[in-house]
């Protein structure tokens, strides 16, 4: 597997804030999860024994297929800050899926599934693909702006309250007052 500095790093801390941001950042960078990244790298994590990494499910209703789009993929993923679970997961995968399907020629491409070696580095020809497609804007277009994800969060308004202050609030609070 491939090593993510950020990840290393909040995992030395036992950071879950740090490692729920990596996880998010992948589910972003793949949103249909063909390459399998973000589960091999949730694998990875488990092996760590993080304590409480996977949380119990709020119970929260989602919403129905039809109501599924981009701005419904992000708010799923932004979820996964307050409610790291693995029905969470399973349905950012699903409407990731419906939302953002394999292109024809990125359906004759077998994702790997084997990990990367330790040490193991990208190759130049990858490189620069992801450096085109980041230039592009390809990469960026799935991120919603701060105010998008106020009006989906009040279109998607179903979710069962929780009590006390949420994880995202608090890390959203906190750098609003710089």
């Amino acid at each position: 597997m491939e090593k993510i500095a950020a990840l290393e790093d909040a995992i030395s801390k036992k950071s879950l804030v740090g490692i729920y941001s990596v996880f998010y950042t992948i589910a972003h960078g793949d949103p249909n999860f063909s390459t399998n990244k973000f589960r091999n790298v949730l694998e990875y994590v488990k092996t760590k024994n993080i304590p409480g990494l996977l949380q119990e499910f709020d119970g929260e209703d989602f919403e129905p297929e039809e109501k599924w789009d981009e701005d419904y993929w992000a708010l799923v993923a932004s979820s996964l800050i307050d409610n790291f679970c693995e029905e969470r997961i399973q349905h950012l995968e699903i409407v990731g899926k419906k939302v953002y399907p394999l292109k024809a020629s990125e359906e004759n491409k077998s994702p790997c599934k084997i990990p990367m070696e330790e040490g193991a580095r990208q190759s130049e020809k990858g490189k620069a693909a992801k450096r085109k497609k980041m230039m592009s804007g390809e990469q960026g277009k799935r991120i919603i702006s701060e105010e998008k994800k106020k009006e989906v969060k009040a279109n998607h308004a179903n979710r069962n309250p929780k009590s006390g202050e949420s994880l995202l609030s608090r890390i959203l609070g906190s750098r609003s007052g710089r």
